[in-house]
């Protein structure tokens, strides 16, 4: 049987293509709306702000005592990646709540894409 055949014995078979409604986030027009999976809500992720990266020879690793500093690639007043097991998923800023260190998510990755 060719493909023509095929189609006729298709329809008058009683089958048709079968069409999908849009995903909400297949429309950038239409915002996405966060459902709550319970399912994952016990799953934990490692989470980590990225600050900067640098490469340094071994001799200098091995030099570095308390006090050493080391300049990163980043400027002071930039954003630091965030990452969720160890995938880029935000953006954010360093900030201090309670004397501890935090970061404020200002962009998420499919953001930045956009």
């Amino acid at each position: 049987m060719n493909k023509k055949e095929e189609k006729v014995a298709a329809e008058n078979s009683g089958v048709r293509k079968v069409e999908f409604r849009p995903f909400p986030g297949d429309d950038p027009a239409v915002p996405a709306r966060r459902e709550r999976a319970p399912a994952f809500e016990g799953v934990q992720l490692k989470l980590n702000a990225q600050l900067g990266k640098i490469r340094i020879k071994v001799r200098d690793f091995i030099n570095l005592e308390e006090g050493s500093l080391i300049e990163l690639n980043r400027p002071a007043d930039e954003s630091v990646a965030l990452l969720a097991n160890d995938a880029p998923f935000a953006r954010g800023e360093v900030v201090v709540i309670n004397e501890r260190f935090g970061v404020r998510i200002i962009s998420f990755q499919h953001e930045e894409q956009g």
